[in-house]
């Protein structure tokens, strides 16, 4: 069952399927919680049996139960920033900016499980 809180732009949907490897997921997971609420961070990583799934734009994000838990009407972009450097933006409800993934790290298998963090 697939559920709907989750927009993914279409600049992110494209750099997403640039960079998942065969046998992959991309993972969405809760990085830390403070005065702003839950900050979310990216990564490529195995499905698990007890996966929520959110779909949107042809992409499908896997989260376990418990992060999906605090998850709000979120948005994924992909930003092209000269100065911040190229990387995605997870937008939540509360906030102008939550957690990111750089691009590049998406693309390192040493990442496996959990992948980027916060910026």
């Amino acid at each position: 069952m697939f559920k709907e809180m989750i927009e993914i732009t279409d600049a992110a949907a494209d750099k997403i399927r640039d960079s998942l490897a065969e046998g992959r997921v991309v993972r969405m997971f809760l990085a830390a919680i403070d005065d702003s609420g839950a900050n979310y961070g990216l990564g490529m990583g195995m499905p698990e049996e007890d996966d929520q799934l959110f779909e949107s734009n042809g992409i499908t994000i896997h989260m376990s139960s418990q992060d999906s838990e605090l998850l709000g009407e979120t948005i994924i972009d992909f930003i092209e920033d000269d100065i911040m450097g190229n990387g995605f933006v997870i937008q939540g409800p509360e906030s102008e900016m939550a957690c990111g993934c750089c691009h590049d790290s998406c693309e390192d298998d040493s990442y496996e499980g959990s992948g980027c963090g916060c910026h």
